[in-house]
Protein backbone atom coordinates (compact mmCIF):
# COMPACT_ATOMS: atom_id res chain seq x y z
CA UNK A 1 0.00 0.00 0.00
CA UNK A 2 2.92 2.34 0.54
CA UNK A 3 3.62 2.71 -3.16
CA UNK A 4 0.25 4.20 -3.89
CA UNK A 5 -0.28 7.81 -2.99
CA UNK A 6 0.03 8.29 0.78
CA UNK A 7 -3.13 7.02 2.53
CA UNK A 8 -4.89 10.23 3.42
CA UNK A 9 -7.75 8.79 1.38
CA UNK A 10 -9.76 5.73 2.31
CA UNK A 11 -9.51 4.44 -1.25
CA UNK A 12 -6.41 3.65 -3.30
CA UNK A 13 -5.67 2.42 -6.78
CA UNK A 14 -5.29 -1.33 -7.09
CA UNK A 15 -4.16 -3.74 -9.75
CA UNK A 16 -4.69 -7.45 -10.18
CA UNK A 17 -6.28 -9.27 -7.26
CA UNK A 18 -6.47 -6.35 -4.87
CA UNK A 19 -2.71 -5.84 -4.70
CA UNK A 20 -1.71 -2.15 -4.48
CA UNK A 21 -0.27 -0.67 -7.66
CA UNK A 22 3.44 -0.92 -6.87
CA UNK A 23 4.92 -2.17 -10.12
CA UNK A 24 4.85 -5.60 -11.73
CA UNK A 25 8.00 -7.07 -10.23
CA UNK A 26 7.10 -5.90 -6.75
CA UNK A 27 3.61 -7.35 -7.13
CA UNK A 28 5.22 -10.66 -8.08
CA UNK A 29 7.50 -10.57 -5.03
CA UNK A 30 4.62 -9.65 -2.77
CA UNK A 31 2.46 -12.44 -4.19
CA UNK A 32 5.29 -14.93 -3.78
CA UNK A 33 5.72 -13.83 -0.19
CA UNK A 34 1.98 -14.18 0.49
CA UNK A 35 1.81 -17.65 -1.03
CA UNK A 36 4.93 -18.82 0.78
CA UNK A 37 6.70 -19.97 -2.37
CA UNK A 38 9.71 -17.68 -2.02
CA UNK A 39 10.66 -18.43 1.56
CA UNK A 40 11.01 -22.21 1.80
CA UNK A 41 14.56 -22.57 3.04
CA UNK A 42 16.53 -22.91 6.22
CA UNK A 43 17.16 -19.15 6.35
CA UNK A 44 13.56 -18.02 5.87
CA UNK A 45 13.73 -15.16 8.40
CA UNK A 46 16.80 -13.70 6.68
CA UNK A 47 15.18 -14.01 3.28
CA UNK A 48 11.99 -12.45 4.57
CA UNK A 49 13.93 -9.50 5.97
CA UNK A 50 15.79 -9.06 2.69
CA UNK A 51 12.57 -9.24 0.69
CA UNK A 52 10.88 -6.71 2.94
CA UNK A 53 13.86 -4.35 2.57
CA UNK A 54 13.71 -4.63 -1.23
CA UNK A 55 9.96 -4.09 -1.20
CA UNK A 56 10.21 -0.99 0.95
CA UNK A 57 13.03 0.31 -1.21
CA UNK A 58 10.80 0.01 -4.26
CA UNK A 59 8.02 1.79 -2.42
CA UNK A 60 10.22 4.73 -1.67
CA UNK A 61 11.25 4.94 -5.28
CA UNK A 62 7.69 4.84 -6.61
CA UNK A 63 6.13 7.16 -4.03
CA UNK A 64 5.16 10.72 -4.98
CA UNK A 65 7.78 13.39 -4.28
CA UNK A 66 7.36 15.11 -0.90
CA UNK A 67 6.11 18.30 -2.54
CA UNK A 68 3.16 16.49 -4.11
CA UNK A 69 2.53 14.66 -0.85
CA UNK A 70 1.96 18.06 0.74
CA UNK A 71 -0.36 19.05 -2.11
CA UNK A 72 -2.30 15.82 -1.68
CA UNK A 73 -2.83 16.40 2.03
CA UNK A 74 -4.20 19.92 1.49
CA UNK A 75 -6.28 19.07 -1.57
CA UNK A 76 -7.76 16.02 0.13
CA UNK A 77 -8.89 18.08 3.13
CA UNK A 78 -10.38 20.78 0.87
CA UNK A 79 -12.24 18.31 -1.33
CA UNK A 80 -13.70 16.47 1.66
CA UNK A 81 -14.73 19.58 3.60
CA UNK A 82 -16.26 21.28 0.56
CA UNK A 83 -17.89 18.02 -0.57
CA UNK A 84 -16.67 18.53 -4.11
CA UNK A 85 -17.45 15.91 -6.71
CA UNK A 86 -15.12 16.25 -9.64
CA UNK A 87 -13.68 14.51 -12.63
CA UNK A 88 -10.00 13.53 -12.34
CA UNK A 89 -7.56 16.27 -11.41
CA UNK A 90 -3.89 15.65 -12.13
CA UNK A 91 -1.11 17.31 -10.16
CA UNK A 92 2.52 17.51 -11.17
CA UNK A 93 5.77 19.38 -10.52
CA UNK A 94 7.59 21.53 -13.05
CA UNK A 95 11.08 22.99 -13.02
CA UNK A 96 9.67 26.48 -13.55
CA UNK A 97 9.91 29.38 -15.96
CA UNK A 98 13.27 30.52 -14.62
CA UNK A 99 14.91 27.44 -16.14
CA UNK A 100 13.75 28.52 -19.57
CA UNK A 101 15.10 32.02 -18.96
CA UNK A 102 18.54 30.76 -17.96
CA UNK A 103 18.60 28.32 -20.87
CA UNK A 104 17.88 31.18 -23.25
CA UNK A 105 20.57 33.38 -21.71
CA UNK A 106 23.11 30.59 -22.17
CA UNK A 107 22.11 29.98 -25.78
CA UNK A 108 20.74 26.51 -25.09
CA UNK A 109 17.51 26.96 -27.05
CA UNK A 110 18.46 26.40 -30.69
CA UNK A 111 15.91 26.37 -33.45
CA UNK A 112 14.26 22.97 -33.70
CA UNK A 113 13.87 20.86 -36.81
CA UNK A 114 10.38 22.29 -37.32
CA UNK A 115 11.62 25.89 -37.21
CA UNK A 116 10.29 26.81 -33.78
CA UNK A 117 11.27 30.12 -32.29
CA UNK A 118 13.95 29.88 -29.56
CA UNK A 119 11.45 31.06 -26.92
CA UNK A 120 9.22 28.08 -27.69
CA UNK A 121 12.14 25.69 -27.46
CA UNK A 122 13.10 27.17 -24.10
CA UNK A 123 9.62 26.39 -22.76
CA UNK A 124 10.64 22.74 -22.68
CA UNK A 125 13.21 23.61 -20.02
CA UNK A 126 10.54 25.29 -17.90
CA UNK A 127 7.91 22.58 -18.12
CA UNK A 128 10.17 19.61 -17.55
CA UNK A 129 9.83 17.48 -14.44
CA UNK A 130 12.39 17.98 -11.66
CA UNK A 131 14.93 15.19 -11.82
CA UNK A 132 14.72 14.71 -15.60
CA UNK A 133 18.31 15.57 -16.37
CA UNK A 134 20.64 14.32 -19.07
CA UNK A 135 23.70 16.42 -18.26
CA UNK A 136 25.36 18.30 -15.39
CA UNK A 137 24.33 21.55 -17.08
CA UNK A 138 20.67 20.58 -16.95
CA UNK A 139 21.03 19.74 -13.29
CA UNK A 140 22.61 23.12 -12.61
CA UNK A 141 19.79 24.92 -14.42
CA UNK A 142 17.28 23.05 -12.31
CA UNK A 143 19.10 24.18 -9.18
CA UNK A 144 19.03 27.79 -10.34
CA UNK A 145 15.30 27.55 -11.08
CA UNK A 146 14.70 26.01 -7.66
CA UNK A 147 16.67 28.61 -5.72
CA UNK A 148 15.73 31.70 -7.73
CA UNK A 149 12.52 30.72 -9.50
CA UNK A 150 8.98 32.03 -9.29
CA UNK A 151 6.89 30.55 -6.49
CA UNK A 152 3.91 29.88 -8.73
CA UNK A 153 1.35 27.32 -9.83
CA UNK A 154 -0.89 27.07 -12.88
CA UNK A 155 -3.89 25.15 -14.22
CA UNK A 156 -4.02 23.96 -17.81
CA UNK A 157 -7.17 23.37 -19.92
CA UNK A 158 -6.58 19.60 -19.87
CA UNK A 159 -7.23 19.39 -16.13
CA UNK A 160 -3.56 19.47 -15.15
CA UNK A 161 -2.40 21.53 -12.17
CA UNK A 162 1.34 22.12 -12.01
CA UNK A 163 3.48 23.61 -9.27
CA UNK A 164 6.92 25.10 -9.66
CA UNK A 165 9.23 23.24 -7.31
CA UNK A 166 10.52 26.56 -5.97
CA UNK A 167 7.06 27.23 -4.52
CA UNK A 168 7.76 24.67 -1.82
CA UNK A 169 11.09 26.23 -0.96
CA UNK A 170 9.17 29.41 -0.10
CA UNK A 171 5.85 28.15 1.24
CA UNK A 172 6.28 24.43 1.86
CA UNK A 173 6.83 25.11 5.56
CA UNK A 174 3.65 27.21 5.76
CA UNK A 175 0.77 24.78 5.39
CA UNK A 176 -1.86 27.52 5.63
CA UNK A 177 -0.29 29.43 2.71
CA UNK A 178 0.09 26.25 0.68
CA UNK A 179 -3.56 25.38 1.34
CA UNK A 180 -4.60 28.73 -0.15
CA UNK A 181 -2.48 28.15 -3.26
CA UNK A 182 -3.99 24.68 -3.73
CA UNK A 183 -7.52 26.05 -3.18
CA UNK A 184 -6.86 28.82 -5.72
CA UNK A 185 -5.87 26.28 -8.37
CA UNK A 186 -8.82 24.03 -7.51
CA UNK A 187 -11.15 26.94 -8.19
CA UNK A 188 -9.52 27.48 -11.58
CA UNK A 189 -10.09 23.81 -12.39
CA UNK A 190 -13.64 23.55 -11.07
CA UNK A 191 -14.75 26.68 -12.91
CA UNK A 192 -12.89 25.66 -16.10
CA UNK A 193 -11.12 28.99 -16.35
CA UNK A 194 -8.34 27.81 -18.65
CA UNK A 195 -10.82 26.13 -21.00
CA UNK A 196 -13.08 29.20 -21.10
CA UNK A 197 -10.13 31.44 -21.92
CA UNK A 198 -9.02 29.21 -24.81
CA UNK A 199 -12.59 28.97 -26.06
CA UNK A 200 -13.01 32.76 -25.91
CA UNK A 201 -9.95 33.13 -28.12
CA UNK A 202 -11.58 30.97 -30.81
CA UNK A 203 -14.81 32.95 -30.99
CA UNK A 204 -15.16 34.87 -34.29
CA UNK A 205 -15.80 38.26 -32.72
CA UNK A 206 -12.38 38.08 -31.02
CA UNK A 207 -10.42 35.92 -33.42
CA UNK A 208 -10.69 38.45 -36.24
CA UNK A 209 -9.63 41.46 -34.18
CA UNK A 210 -6.12 42.95 -34.31
CA UNK A 211 -3.65 41.28 -31.98
CA UNK A 212 -3.44 44.19 -29.49
CA UNK A 213 -7.22 44.13 -29.02
CA UNK A 214 -7.25 40.36 -28.56
CA UNK A 215 -4.51 40.60 -25.97
CA UNK A 216 -6.40 43.27 -24.05
CA UNK A 217 -9.66 41.27 -23.99
CA UNK A 218 -7.94 38.07 -22.92
CA UNK A 219 -5.91 39.87 -20.26
CA UNK A 220 -9.08 41.39 -18.80
CA UNK A 221 -10.77 37.98 -18.72
CA UNK A 222 -7.73 36.35 -17.13
CA UNK A 223 -7.50 39.01 -14.43
CA UNK A 224 -11.18 38.57 -13.61
CA UNK A 225 -10.62 34.82 -13.30
CA UNK A 226 -7.68 35.36 -10.95
CA UNK A 227 -9.74 37.56 -8.65
CA UNK A 228 -12.55 34.99 -8.72
CA UNK A 229 -10.06 32.24 -7.81
CA UNK A 230 -8.80 34.34 -4.90
CA UNK A 231 -12.36 34.72 -3.58
CA UNK A 232 -13.04 31.03 -4.10
CA UNK A 233 -9.89 30.11 -2.19
CA UNK A 234 -11.03 32.19 0.79
CA UNK A 235 -14.44 30.52 0.73
CA UNK A 236 -13.05 26.98 0.39
CA UNK A 237 -10.64 27.65 3.24
CA UNK A 238 -13.43 28.94 5.47
CA UNK A 239 -15.64 25.95 4.66
CA UNK A 240 -12.81 23.61 5.64
CA UNK A 241 -12.72 25.23 9.09
CA UNK A 242 -9.46 27.12 8.59
CA UNK A 243 -8.82 30.83 8.90
CA UNK A 244 -9.54 32.50 5.53
CA UNK A 245 -7.37 35.46 6.53
CA UNK A 246 -4.40 33.17 5.90
CA UNK A 247 -5.11 33.55 2.16
CA UNK A 248 -4.79 37.32 2.43
CA UNK A 249 -1.48 36.85 4.24
CA UNK A 250 -0.34 34.48 1.50
CA UNK A 251 -0.98 37.17 -1.12
CA UNK A 252 0.91 39.70 0.98
CA UNK A 253 3.86 37.36 1.37
CA UNK A 254 3.91 36.72 -2.39
CA UNK A 255 4.04 40.46 -3.03
CA UNK A 256 6.84 40.92 -0.52
CA UNK A 257 8.76 38.00 -1.99
CA UNK A 258 8.65 39.47 -5.48
CA UNK A 259 9.05 43.04 -4.26
CA UNK A 260 6.19 43.82 -6.57
CA UNK A 261 3.93 46.70 -5.69
CA UNK A 262 4.36 48.28 -9.11
CA UNK A 263 1.51 49.71 -11.13
CA UNK A 264 -0.69 47.07 -12.70
CA UNK A 265 0.03 46.02 -16.27
CA UNK A 266 -3.28 46.02 -18.18
CA UNK A 267 -1.97 43.31 -20.52
CA UNK A 268 -0.79 40.98 -17.75
CA UNK A 269 -2.60 37.71 -17.12
CA UNK A 270 -2.71 38.53 -13.39
CA UNK A 271 -3.88 41.63 -11.54
CA UNK A 272 -1.21 43.52 -9.64
CA UNK A 273 -0.51 42.32 -6.11
CA UNK A 274 -1.93 45.50 -4.63
CA UNK A 275 -5.25 45.00 -6.41
CA UNK A 276 -5.45 41.34 -5.43
CA UNK A 277 -4.74 42.07 -1.77
CA UNK A 278 -7.31 44.89 -1.68
CA UNK A 279 -9.96 42.73 -3.35
CA UNK A 280 -9.29 39.81 -0.98
CA UNK A 281 -9.53 42.06 2.06
CA UNK A 282 -12.82 43.53 0.81
CA UNK A 283 -14.28 40.06 0.25
CA UNK A 284 -13.10 38.90 3.65
CA UNK A 285 -14.79 41.90 5.29
CA UNK A 286 -18.09 41.81 3.40
CA UNK A 287 -18.98 39.05 0.94
CA UNK A 288 -17.43 35.98 2.53
CA UNK A 289 -19.90 35.68 5.42
CA UNK A 290 -22.87 35.67 3.05
CA UNK A 291 -21.33 33.09 0.71
CA UNK A 292 -20.38 30.87 3.66
CA UNK A 293 -23.92 31.04 5.03
CA UNK A 294 -25.31 30.17 1.59
CA UNK A 295 -23.02 27.14 1.34
CA UNK A 296 -24.12 25.94 4.76
CA UNK A 297 -27.74 26.11 3.64
CA UNK A 298 -27.15 24.25 0.38
CA UNK A 299 -23.70 22.76 -0.09
CA UNK A 300 -23.60 21.21 3.36
CA UNK A 301 -26.51 19.00 2.32
CA UNK A 302 -24.41 17.32 -0.35
CA UNK A 303 -23.24 13.80 0.28
CA UNK A 304 -19.79 13.30 1.72
CA UNK A 305 -17.03 12.52 -0.76
CA UNK A 306 -14.07 10.18 -0.54
CA UNK A 307 -11.16 11.35 -2.71
CA UNK A 308 -9.37 8.50 -4.45
CA UNK A 309 -5.70 9.10 -5.19
CA UNK A 310 -3.39 7.40 -7.64
CA UNK A 311 0.30 8.03 -8.30
CA UNK A 312 1.73 7.29 -11.74
CA UNK A 313 5.53 7.08 -11.32
CA UNK A 314 6.13 6.83 -15.07
CA UNK A 315 4.34 10.07 -16.00
CA UNK A 316 4.90 11.57 -12.53
CA UNK A 317 1.27 12.49 -12.14
CA UNK A 318 -0.76 12.44 -8.94
CA UNK A 319 -4.43 12.01 -9.82
CA UNK A 320 -7.52 12.42 -7.65
CA UNK A 321 -11.17 11.83 -8.39
CA UNK A 322 -14.22 12.08 -6.14
CA UNK A 323 -16.77 10.69 -8.55
CA UNK A 324 -17.63 6.99 -8.76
Amino acid sequence: MCCTAPPVSEGFATAGQGVPTIGRRWRQRLWAWRSGRAWISGSAPLHALLGLTLLLGGCRRDAPPPELTLVQAEADALLRANRLRTTPIRFTLEVGETAGYWAQQLGLCPRGTQGEEPELSCAAWAHGAPGDVASPLQRQLQRLAYLYGHASARTYPQGLVSFDRSLFLVQGHDRAALRCVVAHELVHFLRRHAYLSSRRLQQPDLRDRPAPERDRVLATLSQQQELAADRGALLMTAISGQDPASCVRQLQEAAELEGDYAAEDPLSSHPGHGRRIAAARAYLARGLADDLAAWRRQGARSAAVTPRWRWDPQDRLLTVTTRP
